[in-house]
């Protein structure tokens, strides 16, 4: 099949994870996949099949594209005989532009990343807003894919038919990510968090969380792997000799400190299934993370700790449970490992995908 994938591919973050995902087993699966995206580097592919359009990068998530990229799609598909156009929803202006150039463009498949907000506060309030924009552009696409199940109702309340929505979960290199062999380096009692150091993953309840677990156990450490806004709050805390940032990492070294740590954190405030987590759990860690989205149905109740959004003593009472007892970490660690390779391997996610290729195209020429 020849395949046509819209996507930004280069930052450190769980679109990018998914799309390099995505390329890479379309390609391992014998297809023809052309790339068109704003970044300048991407997975393993054949470098003719790289289409690049200009960007502005607005933020992390949003680039405002090349009026021209619309057209320059077009007129690839058409000299490529592309099949099917994958649009990875979340990356820029262009996949709001696509659906009305149906004519000239080949069945369009929306794979919708955005998550949508939860509690009060002005970021929050950002993120409904672009939600909101992006459930009205993939409306107009001919078949849907949401990575997060309980998005579906969402989808239905504004008149999208149930035959056009696909579920097709994020999927995780179990790999890559998988326990260590070895077992922990030191004796430090290690939570770990992955992501933006940002308002919306509640990196800034974690930080007052931590502080007050310290105070009270001292042979403790924060690991922080990202990047963002909120790097310039860590030296705030008395807590800071016991918080190890570490920047952004390549994605082949994040397993090393996920397998040397015990328990994975992430208090976020925006719905949907996140990368880090389904990643944290493949290595057999416990995750503390908040009660929203999908997460409510991912996570049973001797898998992880769901709190409410925003709040830090919850976090805390989760720290401290977690924190006294070994054996429940363990035993959580190792169920969370066993979830993650019987529902989201990559290898089911991708036959998934292709069914949904070859779904629209019977329908196009039918």
């Amino acid at each position: 099949m020849r395949i046509g994938l819209v996507s930004k591919f280069h930052a450190a973050d769980g679109l990018c994870t998914v799309a390099n995902a995505v390329l890479d087993g379309l390609t391992d699966k014998s297809h023809e996949v052309h790339v068109f995206t704003q970044s300048p580097s991407v997975g393993r592919t054949h470098p003719q099949r790289v289409h690049r359009f200009a960007a502005v990068q607005l933020n992390p998530h949003f680039s405002l594209d090349s009026p021209s990229a619309v057209r320059m799609i077009a007129e690839v598909c058409r000299e490529h005989d592309i099949e099917v156009l994958n649009v990875q929803m979340n990356s820029g202006s262009t996949e709001f532009l696509l659906p009305y150039f149906k004519r000239s463009l080949p069945p369009l498949v929306v794979t919708f990343h955005l998550a949508y907000a939860a509690g009060p506060s002005a970021f929050t309030t950002l993120f409904a807003v672009a939600w909101k924009a992006s459930v009205f552009a993939a409306r107009k696409y001919d078949r849907i894919v949401l990575v997060d199940p309980s998005q579906e109702a969402f989808f239905a309340e504004r008149g999208v038919p149930e035959a056009r929505i696909t579920v097709i979960r994020n999927g995780v290199d179990t790999k890559l990510f998988a326990p260590s062999e070895k077992g922990k380096e030191d004796a430090l009692l290690d939570f770990i968090y992955v992501g933006r150091l940002s308002l919306d993953k509640g990196v800034d309840v974690l930080l007052r969380a931590f502080e007050r677990y310290h105070a009270e156990n001292h042979d403790c450490r924060l690991t922080l792997i990202g990047d963002g806004m909120l790097k310039s709050r860590l030296n705030r805390y008395t807590s800071r000799g016991a918080i190890r940032w570490l920047g952004i990492l390549g994605h082949d070294q994040i397993p090393l400190f996920l397998q040397n740590a015990d328990v994975f954190v992430i208090p976020q405030n925006i719905g949907g299934l996140g990368m880090s987590v389904l990643e944290a759990m493949s290595c057999g860690l416990p995750v503390v993370t908040t009660g929203i989205g999908e997460t409510t149905r991912l996570l049973s109740d001797d898998e992880g700790i769901l709190v409410q959004p925003r709040n830090v003593d919850a976090v805390v009472r989760a720290m401290e449970l977690l924190g006294s007892d070994e054996k429940l970490r363990r035993s959580m660690g190792m169920r969370c490992r066993r979830k993650i390779l019987r529902e989201y391997s990559w290898a089911s996610q991708i036959e998934l995908l292709e069914r949904v290729f070859a779904e629209v195209l019977s329908q196009q020429r039918g």
